[in-house]
Protein backbone atom coordinates (compact mmCIF):
# COMPACT_ATOMS: atom_id res chain seq x y z
CA UNK A 1 0.00 0.00 0.00
CA UNK A 2 1.24 3.70 -1.17
CA UNK A 3 1.58 6.15 1.92
CA UNK A 4 -0.20 8.82 2.35
CA UNK A 5 1.78 12.22 1.66
CA UNK A 6 2.16 15.12 4.67
CA UNK A 7 0.52 18.03 4.03
CA UNK A 8 3.81 19.82 2.91
CA UNK A 9 4.69 17.00 0.21
CA UNK A 10 0.98 17.59 -0.70
CA UNK A 11 1.57 21.30 -0.89
CA UNK A 12 5.35 20.66 -3.23
CA UNK A 13 3.28 18.43 -5.92
CA UNK A 14 0.30 20.95 -5.60
CA UNK A 15 3.14 23.41 -7.46
CA UNK A 16 3.88 20.69 -10.26
CA UNK A 17 0.14 20.71 -11.07
CA UNK A 18 -1.91 23.25 -13.44
CA UNK A 19 -5.08 24.18 -12.07
CA UNK A 20 -5.49 21.21 -9.57
CA UNK A 21 -7.09 22.09 -6.18
CA UNK A 22 -7.11 20.60 -3.50
CA UNK A 23 -10.12 19.94 -1.29
CA UNK A 24 -10.52 21.45 2.39
CA UNK A 25 -9.38 17.90 4.34
CA UNK A 26 -6.54 17.35 2.01
CA UNK A 27 -7.61 13.91 0.96
CA UNK A 28 -8.29 14.98 -2.98
CA UNK A 29 -7.53 17.18 -5.95
CA UNK A 30 -10.08 18.06 -7.94
CA UNK A 31 -9.83 19.67 -11.74
CA UNK A 32 -12.29 20.48 -14.56
CA UNK A 33 -12.41 20.94 -18.26
CA UNK A 34 -14.74 22.89 -20.76
CA UNK A 35 -14.29 21.74 -24.14
CA UNK A 36 -15.73 23.07 -27.47
CA UNK A 37 -17.88 20.60 -27.94
CA UNK A 38 -19.33 17.21 -26.28
CA UNK A 39 -17.24 14.94 -28.73
CA UNK A 40 -13.98 16.44 -27.59
CA UNK A 41 -14.93 16.11 -23.68
CA UNK A 42 -15.87 12.69 -24.68
CA UNK A 43 -12.64 11.70 -26.11
CA UNK A 44 -11.07 13.70 -23.44
CA UNK A 45 -12.47 11.65 -20.73
CA UNK A 46 -11.89 8.22 -22.80
CA UNK A 47 -8.30 9.33 -23.32
CA UNK A 48 -7.92 9.55 -19.66
CA UNK A 49 -10.00 6.75 -18.59
CA UNK A 50 -7.09 4.77 -21.08
CA UNK A 51 -4.28 6.44 -18.98
CA UNK A 52 -6.03 5.84 -15.71
CA UNK A 53 -6.26 2.17 -16.37
CA UNK A 54 -2.38 2.08 -17.12
CA UNK A 55 -1.65 3.64 -14.09
CA UNK A 56 -3.66 1.36 -12.30
CA UNK A 57 -5.43 4.19 -10.42
CA UNK A 58 -9.08 5.03 -11.05
CA UNK A 59 -10.20 8.48 -10.33
CA UNK A 60 -13.49 9.76 -10.02
CA UNK A 61 -15.23 11.52 -12.82
CA UNK A 62 -18.10 13.56 -13.94
CA UNK A 63 -19.00 14.71 -16.71
CA UNK A 64 -21.88 16.75 -18.40
CA UNK A 65 -21.88 17.85 -21.81
CA UNK A 66 -18.56 19.55 -22.68
CA UNK A 67 -17.59 19.93 -19.17
CA UNK A 68 -15.45 16.95 -17.32
CA UNK A 69 -14.13 17.02 -13.81
CA UNK A 70 -11.94 14.56 -12.31
CA UNK A 71 -11.36 14.19 -8.41
CA UNK A 72 -8.07 12.25 -7.60
CA UNK A 73 -7.55 10.39 -4.25
CA UNK A 74 -6.20 6.82 -3.01
CA UNK A 75 -8.91 5.23 -1.28
CA UNK A 76 -6.66 2.43 0.72
CA UNK A 77 -4.40 4.76 1.63
CA UNK A 78 -7.32 7.41 3.07
CA UNK A 79 -6.10 10.16 1.19
CA UNK A 80 -3.24 11.80 -1.91
CA UNK A 81 -0.42 9.53 -2.03
CA UNK A 82 2.56 9.98 -4.65
CA UNK A 83 0.36 8.18 -7.55
CA UNK A 84 -2.15 10.81 -7.58
CA UNK A 85 0.09 13.64 -8.58
CA UNK A 86 1.72 11.51 -11.02
CA UNK A 87 -1.32 10.53 -12.66
CA UNK A 88 -2.60 14.24 -12.50
CA UNK A 89 0.48 15.29 -14.10
CA UNK A 90 -0.27 12.75 -17.15
CA UNK A 91 -3.52 13.90 -17.05
CA UNK A 92 -2.24 17.46 -17.61
CA UNK A 93 -0.25 16.81 -20.05
CA UNK A 94 -2.88 14.80 -22.08
CA UNK A 95 -4.96 18.28 -21.51
CA UNK A 96 -2.33 20.29 -23.15
CA UNK A 97 -1.73 17.68 -26.02
CA UNK A 98 -5.76 18.42 -27.01
CA UNK A 99 -5.20 21.97 -27.07
CA UNK A 100 -1.92 22.00 -28.99
CA UNK A 101 -3.74 22.68 -32.63
CA UNK A 102 -5.51 26.13 -31.45
CA UNK A 103 -6.75 26.83 -34.93
CA UNK A 104 -8.40 23.15 -35.19
CA UNK A 105 -10.23 21.80 -32.58
CA UNK A 106 -10.38 18.12 -31.50
CA UNK A 107 -13.60 17.62 -33.56
CA UNK A 108 -12.08 19.01 -37.00
CA UNK A 109 -8.70 16.29 -36.49
CA UNK A 110 -11.04 13.40 -35.79
CA UNK A 111 -13.24 13.82 -38.56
Amino acid sequence: MLARLSDADIDAELKHLANWRLNANKTSILNEWEFDSFKTAMHFFVQVGELAQAHDHHPEFISNYTQVKIRLSTHDAGGLTAKDFALAQQIDLLGQDIGKEPNLNLEQRLS
